[in-house]
C-alpha cells in the first residue's frame, strides 16, 4: 500500500530548522525582559524557551556536525542553568510568603529570615545571570546559532517566508476556482478534462 503523502509533508531536516527557530526565537525574545529584570515572567519564559530549544537541539542532533552540537549544546546548557538558578529561588521564595503572610508576626520572624536569606542569594545568582547573559552577546550566540543552523540546514528558497507552516503552495486551477466571474457569481471548481470529454459525449448522444 503506497503511503500517503500531502504538502504538508517535510522532511526530518525541514522540521529541524523550523522547530529549533520557533524555540530560539521565543527564547530570545524575552532576553531585554530578562536582562532588565523588571518582570520575572520575562525570565521565566526564557527559561522555558532555553529548555525546549536544548531538548529539540537533542532530537535533531544528527542535523548538525558533533562539534557544533557540542557548541551549542553547551552555551544553551549554561544559559539554561543560569536562569534555573535565579528562577528556582523566585519560586521558593513566593511560596515561602505564601505560608508567612497569614502567620502571626512572631510566628512569621523565622521564615521572614529565611526569605531574606534567598533574596541575597538570588542577587548573587542574578549577577552571575547578567555576565552569561552578556556572554552570549561577546560571543555573538544569537548570529552564531543562525548561521550554524543555516550550514546544517540551508535555508529554503524564497527566505523566511518560505519556512512558515502556513505557506503552503494553493493548485492554480483551485485559486481560478475561487474568483468571481464578470456577472458578480462565484465560479465552480473546473471539471478534470476527463469529465469533460464524458459530458461532451453524453450531450451527442
Amino acid at each position: 500500500m503506497a503511503k500517503a503523502t500531502s504538502d504538508f509533508d517535510i522532511t526530518f531536516k525541514e522540521a529541524a530548522r523550523r522547530t529549533l527557530l520557533a524555540h530560539f526565537d521565543k527564547m530570545m525574545s524575552h532576553l531585554p525582559g530578562t536582562r532588565t529584570g523588571e518582570q520575572m515572567e520575562h525570565l521565566h519564559q526564557m527559561r522555558v524557551g532555553s529548555r525546549r530549544l536544548r531538548a529539540a537541539l537533542s532530537v535533531f542532533a544528527k542535523v548538525f556536525p558533533k562539534a557544533e552540537f557540542r557548541t551549542l549544546d553547551k552555551q544553551i546548557g549554561d544559559i539554561t542553568d543560569a536562569l534555573g538558578a535565579v528562577r528556582d529561588l523566585d519560586v521558593q521564595m513566593d511560596y515561602l510568603r505564601g505560608v508567612r503572610d497569614p502567620l502571626p508576626e512572631n510566628e512569621a520572624y523565622g521564615l521572614t529570615r529565611l526569605i531574606d536569606q534567598l533574596s541575597d542569594e538570588r542577587d548573587e545568582r542574578r549577577k552571575e545571570l547578567v555576565k552569561a547573559l552578556k556572554r552570549l552577546e561577546k560571543e555573538r550566540f544569537a548570529a552564531h546559532f543562525r548561521k550554524t543552523l543555516d550550514r546544517a540546514v540551508p535555508p529554503p528558497v524564497g527566505g523566511e517566508a518560505a519556512e512558515r507552516m502556513d505557506d503552503v503552495a494553493v493548485p492554480s486551477e483551485f485559486k481560478r476556482a475561487k474568483q468571481p466571474n464578470k456577472g458578480g457569481k462565484k465560479a465552480t471548481r473546473p471539471e478534470p478534462k476527463s469529465q469533460n470529454a464524458k459530458n461532451a459525449k453524453e450531450k451527442e448522444a
